[in-house]
C-alpha cells in the first residue's frame, strides 16, 4: 500500500479514537463529585505525560539544558498569563461578580492552557507521523501505534477541563473535534516539508509544551481534583491511576526512556 494511504488509514484512525475520547465526559451527565474525580484521573494524565513522554523526547531532540530551560518558561509563561494578565483582566470588568463566577472563569483559563499545549503536542506528533510514514514504513506504522494509544486519553483529559468550564456541549465538541484534526492535518503539512525540515530542533516546542503540561495538571487540575474531597483518598488514587495508565502506554508504545 502507498505510503500517502497509509497515512490517511492512520489519520482516520486517529480522528475516531480522539473523538470517542473526547465525548465520554461530555455526553454522560456526570455529577459533581464524578466530574472532580474525572479531574484527578486527567491531572496524572497530564502530570506523567510531561514527565514520562513530552520532556524526554524534548531533551533527546535538543541540547538537555535548553530544553529544561523552556520547560520551565512554559509553565512561568502560563502562569504569567492566567494567574496575573488574564486574573487582573477578570477582576477589573468583573468586580461585582459571584465566586462561582471567578471559579468558571478560571476554569475556562484552564482549558484554554490545556488546548494549548495539547495542540502543540498534536502537532508535533502529526508533523513526525508524517515525516516517518513518508520514510519508513515501520517507524511509521509504529509512531501510529504511539500516537493513538494516548490519543483518546489527551482528548479526554481534555473534554473533562471543557466540563468545568461548564462550556456547550456544542461549543465543546467543536473544540474536540477541531483538535482531532491537528494530527492528520500536520502529518499532511509535514509530507511536502520534509527536505526543509532536517536542521529544525523540534525539542524546543515539545518542551514549552511539557511547561504548560506541567502547569495545567499541578496548578490547575489538582487543586480542582482536591477540593471537594475532606480527606482526598480517592482523588489521590485517581491521578496515580492516571500517571500509571500513562506509564503503561509508555512501555507499550517505546517512549519509555
Amino acid at each position: 500500500m502507498e505510503s500517502l494511504e497509509m497515512l490517511a488509514i492512520y489519520s482516520v484512525l486517529i480522528i475516531a479514537v480522539s473523538l470517542v475520547g473526547g465525548s465520554l465526559p461530555l455526553l454522560y451527565n456526570w455529577s459533581s463529585k464524578q466530574l472532580h474525580l474525572f479531574t484527578g484521573l486527567s491531572a496524572g494524565f497530564f502530570i506523567a505525560a510531561a514527565f514520562l513522554i513530552l520532556i524526554p523526547e524534548a531533551v533527546e531532540n535538543s541540547d538537555p539544558h535548553d530544553a529544561l530551560l523552556l520547560v520551565v518558561v512554559g509553565l512561568v509563561a502560563v502562569l504569567f498569563i492566567e494567574r496575573v494578565i488574564l486574573t487582573r483582566h477578570h477582576t477589573h470588568h468583573h468586580e461585582h461578580e459571584h465566586l462561582d463566577d471567578g471559579c468558571e472563569h478560571v476554569h475556562a483559563l484552564t482549558s484554554t492552557a490545556a488546548f494549548v499545549g495539547l495542540a502543540v503536542h498534536g502537532i508535533m506528533d502529526g508533523f513526525a507521523l508524517g515525516v516517518a510514514s513518508m520514510v519508513e514504513e515501520e517507524v511509521g506504522a509504529a509512531l501510529f501505534t504511539a500516537i493513538i494509544a494516548h490519543k483518546g486519553i489527551e482528548v479526554l483529559a481534555l473534554a473533562t477541563t471543557f466540563r468545568l468550564a461548564e462550556f456547550s456541549i456544542r461549543r465543546s465538541m467543536f473544540l474536540v473535534a477541531a483538535f482531532s484534526l491537528l494530527v492528520p492535518v500536520a502529518a499532511f503539512a509535514a509530507v511536502p516539508l520534509i527536505d526543509f525540515m532536517e536542521g529544525i530542533e523540534v525539542g524546543f516546542p515539545l518542551a514549552l509544551a511539557a511547561g504548560t503540561f506541567l502547569y495545567v495538571g499541578i496548578c490547575d487540575l489538582l487543586p480542582e481534583a482536591f477540593h471537594l474531597e475532606k480527606r482526598g483518598y480517592r482523588a489521590f488514587l485517581m491521578v496515580v491511576l492516571g500517571i500509571v495508565f500513562m506509564y503503561i502506554i509508555t512501555l507499550m508504545t517505546g517512549h519509555s526512556h
